[in-house]
């Protein structure tokens, strides 16, 4: 087949890429670099000028590469608020994209109206109120408006389908008929070094820096300044971030243990990275997030957002360091078994096939 996956949030696409290659496919990633995190992409969709000329430029640049983003058989897209640009003409443009290719999917992932509306009502925890008051710094946001969700259901209406990436997007499609089986976030654990998780003098423990609010940042910090003062000579402690992909996982590698986003029910990305390498994980890991990917048992702690929740999981994994290696290589299998990137390649192309 060949697929044009456009769009990119954090790696999903280029490790969806590689597993597609891999069974056989031809694969394009058309897509910025999702900002300071430098992913590679074949087309790339980013500004080269500043100022009113990179204003204009992102208006029509994804226009002047529809003749290399035509006759695929499938294309997928990781957002429909993908580019995130204002006054860039999204209806037209995935109208356009949609005539001049066979399929067309969306992914239920990242930020979009539907999470907006139906996630923040449903789920029993979610980041919309520290995301709008942390990174957003307003009371509302775009995504709220029902301009926005005309635009994003009129996208869904018209595509093949929508495929929710984890269980906080499949409860946000719960009720579009457009809503397919949700498939878990893919991995290329062949580019991912697995190192035994070796406690030293202290256990290091690592949260990545990226959007405060949305990530539960707050918790964490909270959690730090109780753990630093009850253990200042047991634990290190470090919160560091918005840097390349690749200077950022050499920064985690130090790590024994990783806090991925706090205000979630599900993985993310970060923390499959993170257990790939053999690190203890905590993040989410609710019944409904697991059921949702189709696994009943995880080696990721589930925390919630409040400090308790972090500092308690800390505490036990300290008496339980003489363990940390194991457990480091129970997270390696379990990412191979779940999220191996040519497993999950497979069920797209399943789904891609069988979805009129």
């Amino acid at each position: 087949m060949k697929i044009l996956l456009f769009g990119e949030f954090s790696g999903l696409h280029k490790n969806l890429k590689d597993g597609l290659i891999e069974l056989g496919h031809e694969v394009v990633i058309a897509a910025g670099k999702d900002g300071f995190k430098q992913i590679g992409c074949d087309i790339n969709l980013d500004n080269t000028y500043s100022g009113i000329l990179g204003q204009i430029e992102t208006r029509i640049k994804p226009f002047l590469y529809l003749p290399k983003l035509s006759g695929y058989d499938v294309v997928q897209i990781i957002n429909p608020f993908f580019p995130n640009a204002k006054l860039f003409p999204k209806s037209i443009f995935f109208s356009l994209l949609r005539r001049i290719n066979r399929k067309f999917f969306i992914l239920g992932a990242g930020s979009d109206a539907y999470f907006w509306k139906y996630g923040r009502k449903k789920l029993k925890y979610s980041p919309f109120e520290e995301w709008l008051k942390y990174d957003i710094k307003s009371e509302h946001y775009y995504m709220e408006s029902n301009n926005s969700y005309t635009y994003n259901k009129r996208i869904v209406d018209t595509s093949n389908g929508v495929i929710p990436v984890m269980y906080e997007y499949e409860v946000s499609y719960e009720s579009c008929d457009k809503r397919l089986e949700t498939i878990p976030l893919p991995i290329n654990t062949n580019s991912i070094k697995y190192h035994e998780n070796i406690v030293k003098n202290k256990l290091v423990v690592f949260h990545g820096l990226n959007r405060y609010g949305f990530k539960g940042t707050k918790h964490v910090e909270e959690a730090f300044k109780v753990l630093n003062n009850r253990y200042p000579n047991d634990l290190e402690l470090i919160i560091d971030g918005k840097m390349p992909l690749s200077k950022y996982l050499k920064v985690m590698e130090r790590a024994n243990i990783m806090i991925d986003q706090v205000n979630s029910h599900s993985l993310g990305m970060n923390g499959l990275y993170a257990l790939a390498m053999g690190k203890v994980v905590l993040g989410g890991a609710e019944p409904e997030g697991l059921d949702s990917i189709g696994v009943m048992q995880t080696p990721v702690i589930n925390i919630e957002p409040n400090k308790e929740s972090i500092v308690q999981a800390i505490e036990s994994l300290l008496e339980k360091r003489n363990q940390i290696s194991e457990m480091g290589l129970n997270s390696r299998v379990f990412v191979e078994n779940v999220h191996g990137h040519i497993k999950i390649a497979q069920k797209y192309i399943d789904t891609w096939k069988a979805s009129n």
